[in-house]
């Protein structure tokens, strides 16, 4: 046994209750660390009630197909003049930033302007954003159904849906949401992400987790 070993062994010897204390310290330290640095677990805003609307495609999509998959949604309406092209901008960048997860991540974006936006018009409003239809959806409804996800689900406030026909000034715009939303797969409301480079890179983060990068 070496000199310094041997001291030690004899300073454990003369203080036993001093020793154990200092190793169970030092083993001790790793844990801390990594309990002080593991992420935060989301809160649940909300739990949205099940909801279905009309694709890109005209075909009928919803919580049903989501079920299993967390999702990045946004408000939106393909002549909005203010917030929409931010939006989508940023949605696209979640698109590319994300890619590798796949089929593990999904975007919607819901429009509040269905007299409008036809699945035609949806479909050819993503391709502007260079959407992937696999990935990213395009979505509107009846006007009770996209008042009832909105109120009832994303808890955000909605204002007043046009219907076809009615008269639309040069200023027109729908009141909605400004952010975009983490929902997880099942169907919880995660988080709200204000629409600029800070809110997209915590997006980006805590959806990554969600769906197991």
């Amino acid at each position: 046994m070496s000199a310094a070993s041997s001291r030690v062994v004899a300073i454990i010897a003369r203080r036993p209750v001093a020793a154990t204390f200092w190793i169970a310290l030092f083993l001790a330290l790793p844990i801390v660390f990594f309990l002080r640095n593991r992420p935060k677990p989301l809160p649940v805003f909300a739990t949205l009630p099940p909801w279905q609307l009309t694709d890109q495609a005209a075909r009928p999509f919803g919580s049903a197909q989501l079920r299993g998959h967390p999702y990045v949604a946004n408000f939106m309406f393909t002549s909005c003049p203010t917030i929409c092209p931010t939006l989508s901008r940023h949605m696209a960048r979640v698109q590319q930033r994300t890619a590798s997860l796949g089929d593990r991540l999904h975007l919607v974006s819901i429009s509040v302007d269905p007299a409008v936006d036809t699945p035609e018009r949806l479909a050819e409003y993503g391709r502007r954003y260079g959407y992937d239809p696999r990935r990213w959806h395009l979505v509107t409804g009846e006007a009770t159904a996209l008042q009832t996800i909105a109120a009832d689900g994303f808890r955000v406030a909605l204002g007043q849906i046009p219907t076809a026909g009615q008269q639309r000034p040069q200023d027109f715009n729908i009141l909605h949401s400004a952010n975009l939303m983490l929902v997880d797969g099942e169907g919880r409301l995660r988080g709200l992400y204000r629409a600029d480079d800070d809110g997209l890179a915590e997006l980006v983060r805590e959806a990554s987790a969600l769906a197991g990068r």
